[in-house]
């Protein structure tokens, strides 16, 4: 048994959740056999602290177990705590409720990112001391994949934590019906009813997430934010999700909520960093290779640079490549090099697909990405300024750059910013189209 893997036991039997930094140098050099004085001169603790956190620590374990525990027999205790649990039958140890969770036998790519995750939610260390992340957002731009990523996730790691809760969001479940739905779960149908106050509903859910180590996933958290106002914001009657956020990122526990989002919280701004608890993994587009092999899969015909080119034109967007594919072999017989010689991108389901996006945009929102489309390069901050009319000040434009960079529709380098092709093309066709519906509207009778 590793030293990590005595952590992660012990931080599923103690109440509390997650170790203290005190607790976790107490532990780590008590499995290796230092003595509490050597454990001071190492960490600049006073030696009588690091003794005191130690006995508490013992006795914390020696409750959870029911046996004495101290840092001389911890080694057995552990080894054989964690040997009676895996001899226990897995039925009554894992709970698995997929709710909507679609069906992820087909999956591409996206090994970086199921990476990253797995390292951020079971063990990750950061500045000297090792974290489990209790909040993270996948983010991304609709038919990125954030939900197979989420499901695949998931079942990758459901032996790893006694509760896996998937919920969808989709459909924007009033906050007391979704938690309700959760602690039901949680507590095995022995919560059936929940207090009217929002903030006691929280503090019941936090509370099993303590006891437990729990896996929950809420998909399609951008759907309770509100269209037309700048990125985060809650939609009437959905304010209590914002206290949710911030209470799951700021509160101890053993467990950890993904949310999968167009938009990011912004509770979730204030409380991310990369070395704390709180965490996005914003999701570009699928590796060339995985984008390919959604090609082939589709019954498309092309060379190698064909294929390269038009996962590319996408951005590796998994869903944008599935609705050209259908479109270019229904409409160009499979021939990916018909499909480049006509130098159209935007297809019906595509710009359903986008347009999902930009009618959530706020006025000052479309205003830029209108000036974006239209300068088709790169612009900077100062050079975009002196095209809107009416002006925005600074911070404001600034502002809405964040947004737009937020929702993942433009993109920046240290030049500026600017759309994807497809996303210019789109843009470009909404402001062809209002603008000859001035016209049309003007125009004598």
């Amino acid at each position: 048994m590793t030293v990590e893997e005595a952590i992660a036991l012990v931080e599923q039997l103690l109440e509390q959740g997650r170790l203290t930094r005190a607790q976790e140098i107490v532990f780590r050099q008590s499995w290796a056999g230092q003595t509490y004085l050597d454990m001071a001169v190492d960490s600049d603790y006073d030696p009588g602290h690091i003794k005191d956190v130690g006995s508490q620590l013992w006795r914390s374990l020696s409750k959870a177990l029911d046996e004495k525990v101290t840092k001389y027999n911890l080694h057995g205790v552990l080894k054989r705590t964690a040997q009676q649990q895996n001899g226990t039958n897995a039925s009554a140890i894992f709970h698995t409720d997929w709710g909507e969770a679609i069906d992820v036998s087909y999956f591409y790519g996206r090994n970086i990112d199921l990476e990253i995750l797995n390292q951020w939610i079971m063990r990750d260390a950061c500045g000297g001391r090792s974290h489990r992340c209790r909040l993270i957002t996948l983010l991304g731009m609709g038919g990125m994949g954030k939900t197979a990523l989420s499901v695949k996730l998931a079942e990758q790691l459901q032996t790893k934590f006694q509760y896996v809760i998937w919920r969808s969001l989709r459909h924007a479940p009033f906050f007391k019906d979704k938690l309700t739905d959760c602690i039901k779960v949680l507590s095995r149908q022995q919560v059936l009813t929940l207090s009217t106050d929002p903030h006691e509903q929280i503090t019941c859910l936090i509370e099993y997430l303590r006891k437990s180590r729990c896996l929950v996933i809420l998909d399609n958290f951008d759907t309770l934010l509100q269209q037309g106002k700048r990125t985060g914001c809650y939609r009437q009657g959905y304010e209590s999700y914002g206290e949710l956020l911030w209470r799951l990122g700021e509160t101890g526990h053993q467990s950890c909520i993904l949310l999968t989002s167009r938009e990011k919280p912004a509770e979730i701004a204030a409380l991310e960093g990369d070395g704390l608890p709180v965490r996005t993994l914003t999701l570009s587009g699928l590796e060339v290779t995985a984008g390919q092999t959604i090609l082939v899969l589709k019954g498309l015909s092309g060379n190698e640079e064909e294929t390269r080119q038009l996962v590319e034109c996408y951005r590796g967007n998994p869903l944008a490549l599935k609705i050209a594919a259908t479109s270019i072999r229904d409409l160009y017989q499979g021939k990916i090099a018909r499909f480049i010689a006509e130098g159209t991108t935007v297809f019906n389901g595509i710009g359903n697909l986008l347009e999902q996006q930009f009618q959530r945009l706020s006025t000052s929102e479309q205003q830029v990405m209108y000036w974006l489309a239209i300068k088709q390069e790169t612009v900077s901050p100062a050079e975009l300024q002196t095209y809107l009319a009416p002006a925005l000040p600074k911070p404001k434009l600034i502002e809405v750059l964040e947004s737009l960079c937020c929702r993942s529709l433009i993109e920046s380098n240290s030049a500026g910013f600017t759309q994807q092709r497809v996303v210019m093309e789109y843009v470009t066709d909404c402001l062809i189209e209002q603008i000859c519906q001035e016209i049309v509207t003007e125009s004598p009778r």
